[in-house]
């Protein structure tokens, strides 16, 4: 029919709100071991930043990322009022207390300045867009024809509607999301250095760049295009006293 659209974006709506329900419970444990964070300082830290954000943690794991790469990240999950952190190994084992408070501070930001939900609504409105598009041409001779294909089969006329037609348009629409995705990098890291952090976040932010094989200041064009979190460089002098953010 002729609003089908609307039906494929409500199936994908309801799946992604079962998979980021089911995802981080049932299918990432089956990869990783996660354990409770053991009393200490660090656990007592992490509770105490989480007080004065306000944020409402409810459990807190170590999760063995050591098993497959020395790669070190962190982050959240969960809905309303049960919301968990979860810290590789390798993140622990880099960073003293202090830094690691201060990554996680920057993570807590993302989520006092709702980008989460802004990530999840900006993804559910491209979708939207692109089977709306999508429905304005599947029922086009002219796209079949001009690729050598009598029939109109849906499946080749999506294949060919996203390779073709709205690929230049999703390449804008990309840049746009990347800069929108680095300025709210920025954004998080203010709110880190705002907690007092700010010393504390540049060294964690350098171990993990160079534990992640990070490029530190790449071409600034090339790294403005595909890069969603901006350069080391560019967020060390961000950090800064009295500097303003620069993309």
């Amino acid at each position: 029919g002729p609003y089908f659209y609307l039906y494929v974006w409500a199936f994908m709506f309801c799946f992604s709100i079962f998979f980021l329900t089911i995802f981080p419970v049932y299918i990432q444990p089956l990869f990783n071991k996660y354990t409770p964070l053991e009393e200490g300082p660090l656990q007592k830290a992490i509770y105490e930043l989480a007080g004065i954000c306000k944020f409402p943690l409810t459990k807190l794991y170590v999760v063995d990322g050591s098993k497959r790469s020395s790669h070190s990240n962190a982050y959240m999950y969960g809905f309303g009022k049960n919301k968990r952190i979860v810290m590789f190994d390798t993140l622990i084992n880099q960073m003293s207390t202090k830094e690691l408070v201060a990554v996680l501070g920057h993570e807590i930001g993302h989520w006092a300045y709702g980008h989460v939900l802004q990530n999840f609504l900006i993804t559910q409105i491209y979708v939207l867009c692109a089977f709306m598009a999508f429905g304005s041409f599947v029922n086009s001779p002219d796209l079949y024809h001009a690729f050598g294909f009598a029939q109109m089969p849906t499946v080749i006329g999506l294949m060919l509607f996203f390779q073709t037609v709205w690929a230049p348009v999703d390449s804008v629409l990309n840049f746009v999301l990347t800069l929108h995705s680095r300025h709210k990098e920025f954004s998080a890291d203010q709110y880190s250095l705002n907690l007092g952090y700010s010393a504390d976040l540049q060294q964690g932010l350098v171990k993990m760049s160079i534990e992640n094989l990070s490029i530190l200041d790449p071409d600034p064009m090339y790294s403005l295009y595909h890069h969603t979190h901006p350069p080391l460089l560019q967020r060390l002098r961000a950090l800064q006293p009295g500097s303003k953010k620069k993309d």
